[in-house]
């Protein structure tokens, strides 16, 4: 980034909203609710202290409604967030070792890799992106989407693993996390241990236009578009 904020202690609410492309943020210590609120292309990153005692993975770090509404950018946080976590998100990238209810709620786009435990309701109302989820119990999910067939758990492809296996290597990188590096270190081994979590019509469209790449064809053309729309009920 153009500007680089390193900081220590505790943030209030609404940590790095809106914050663009160009400025990141470093934060070692704990945040409140509503860090990157609207992220609109910048980088925070969230960690503990490192000569902390405890482990991370299992520590809040920061509050509730992380990440609301966020467009662009990424967000790396070394522990455990509560309720509510990147919903509305719409494209950003964002990394946390656990989090509470309601995560993933109405998020239409964008990356999201949790490396612990989640609460209930994981996924309600989500129509696009998706998340990679690590030891995800299915009961966690929202029962309506998956009865529905709205919302797919899905196993890493090959494709999925090594961006995966990136976006947790970010994360070691930017945290020095305990649980990314033990997941590294193991990687072909912890990769059966991650969900992905997919609406179902995203993981159609992704699909069709996967194909259409193979065969040459042009994914902006009417016939792919046709597909797409015959596909999702457009």
């Amino acid at each position: 980034g153009t500007i680089h904020v390193r900081l220590r202690g505790t943030a209030g609410q609404s940590f790095g909203a809106f914050i663009p492309n160009g400025i990141k943020l470093e934060l070692i210590g704990d945040a409140n609710d509503h860090v990157g609120k609207g992220l609109s292309g910048g980088v925070i990153v969230v960690k503990p202290d490192e000569n902390a005692s405890f482990p991370s993975d299992q520590n809040i770090i920061a509050g509730n409604v992380i990440g609301y509404g966020a467009t662009s950018g990424e967000l790396y946080l070394s522990g455990v967030v509560g309720e509510r976590f990147m919903v509305r998100n719409s494209g950003a990238t964002a990394v946390v070792e656990g989090a509470g209810d309601h995560a993933l709620e109405y998020m239409t786009g964008g990356r999201v890799v949790i490396l612990g435990e989640v609460g209930r309701n994981l996924g309600a109302g989500m129509s696009g992106g998706y998340a990679y989820v690590y030891r995800l119990k299915e009961f966690s999910v929202n029962a309506e989407a998956l009865r529905g067939d709205e919302l797919r758990l899905l196993k890493p492809n090959e494709e999925q693993a090594l961006e995966l296996k990136e976006l947790i290597s970010t994360h070691a990188a930017e945290t020095g996390s305990r649980i990314a590096n033990r997941v590294l270190e193991n990687f072909q081994e912890e990769i059966s241990n991650f969900s992905v979590v997919m609406p179902t019509d995203y993981a159609s469209v992704i699909e069709i236009l996967a194909v259409a790449k193979n065969n040459g064809e042009d994914p902006e053309g009417n016939e792919v578009w046709g597909k797409i729309l015959e596909a999702t009920n457009g």
